[in-house]
């Protein structure tokens, strides 16, 4: 009963953060993938089941580094399926003593919403993806990263002293993260190899008529 409730809530996040997946193959995979674990774990085909959460977890990572899923996200989950795959390898014999109670602090379900940083999640120490100061005070990351575009727009470009000066609040390391999600999507890009030079314009604006 136990792995099966957790088998359904991971099931679930994965299901509502593959709505925000751009990348269509990627997307459907984390749906299939949901939907096969449910069914291994309703048959009790735990080995099988075993064989896709070590396929979650790559490509869980593998979303965080294409920047389709928030670091924060992917930690909670890594988390969720580490202790799903050690209660399924207790069922098998294969990890006697383990305390299932000890596995999970709260349902997965309620961690993952849109892709987003749960503010109230606890754990979040100093070197975390986002810390605790980002958490409290920059909000949904979607709607911040789509503050920076409007930002780039009024301006025609924008430097990152100006990014950090319009969002005082918001950690520099967190705009450099929102920065580079928002080059790889296309929504801007940047002009020049780096440093004070350097600065952000919106994606497939023409170079040669950009505004100085």
């Amino acid at each position: 009963m136990f792995i099966s409730q957790k088998a359904q809530e991971i099931s679930l996040a994965l299901i509502k953060i593959s709505v925000y997946i751009r990348r269509a193959e990627l997307k459907g995979r984390f749906e299939l993938l949901a939907f096969d674990l449910l069914e291994r774990v309703a048959g009790k085909d735990f080995e099988s089941a075993l064989s896709i959460l070590d396929v979650l977890r790559a490509l869980i990572s593998f979303g965080k580094t294409i920047y389709e899923i928030e670091p924060y996200n992917v930690r909670i989950l890594l988390q969720e399926l580490d202790g799903l795959s050690a209660a399924i390898q207790k069922e098998l014999g294969l990890n006697e003593g383990f305390d299932i109670d000890s596995i999970f602090s709260k349902p997965v379900s309620s961690i993952i919403e849109r892709s987003s940083i749960d503010h109230s999640a606890p754990g979040n120490r100093e070197g975390d993806d986002y810390n605790r100061e980002d958490q409290v005070s920059s909000g949904n990351s979607a709607i911040r990263q789509s503050a920076i575009v409007e930002r780039i727009r009024q301006s025609g470009n924008a430097a990152m002293k100006d990014i950090i000066a319009a969002f005082p609040e918001v950690s520099e390391r967190t705009l450099r993260y929102d920065l580079q999600k928002l080059c790889f999507s296309g929504a801007i890009q940047r002009v020049g190899n780096g440093g004070p030079s350097s600065y952000y314009i919106l994606g497939g604006q023409d170079l040669n008529q950009r505004q100085i």
